[in-house]
């Protein structure tokens, strides 16, 4: 199931995120408001902001490839799973 995939990679993504020097605060900030709105998502039976939220995860895959791998990866399985549910 999708949002079981999608749940279990949100927590490896928070425990990138607890990994995360304290001189990284933007992408924390950024990583955070991401995972909310996945979150959010997974909540609402209706998301009209589906487009956004997955070019959002798109774009911090991008901004974050070089500098945190794994917080890549982790994204990168968020963004497909955000694919399978129809986003």
């Amino acid at each position: 199931m999708p949002d079981v995939t999608l749940r279990r990679s949100l927590d490896e993504l928070r425990e990138e995120l607890d990994r995360l020097d304290a001189g990284d605060a933007m992408v924390r900030a950024r990583l955070d408001r991401l995972i909310a709105g996945i979150e959010a998502k997974l909540a609402a039976s209706e998301d009209e902001e589906e487009d956004s939220l997955l070019d959002e995860v798109r774009e911090a895959i991008l901004q974050l490839e070089v500098t945190h791998p794994t917080a890549t990866a982790v994204l990168n399985r968020i963004a497909a799973a955000l694919g399978n549910l129809g986003v």
